[in-house]
């Protein structure tokens, strides 16, 4: 299994992000969907070898959700998950 993070691009609202997460869920090898608010994202669990982010980033365009490819802001917090604190 792999984590994809699709940072949303700013102007969609929480109700629209979260449909577009539910419609990722019913793509073969996308395990689970996870919406954040603050920072607006997605977190995908994926099976790489049946789904990939850029398909993930297309489903999400056709239902109107734009993905920025920049990190998303954490407001200078850090939850030390990634190892990196």
């Amino acid at each position: 299994m792999k984590m994809e993070v699709l940072n949303i691009a700013p102007g969609v609202n929480p109700q629209e992000a979260e449909q577009a997460g539910t419609a990722l869920k019913a793509m073969a090898g996308v395990q689970d969907v996870l919406y954040l608010d603050f920072p607006a994202r997605l977190q995908a669990q994926i099976d790489a070898s049946l789904v990939s982010r850029n398909d993930l980033v297309a489903a999400l365009a056709q239902a109107g959700i734009s993905i920025t490819d920049a990190p998303a802001s954490t407001g200078g917090g850090c939850c030390g998950g990634c190892g990196s604190a």
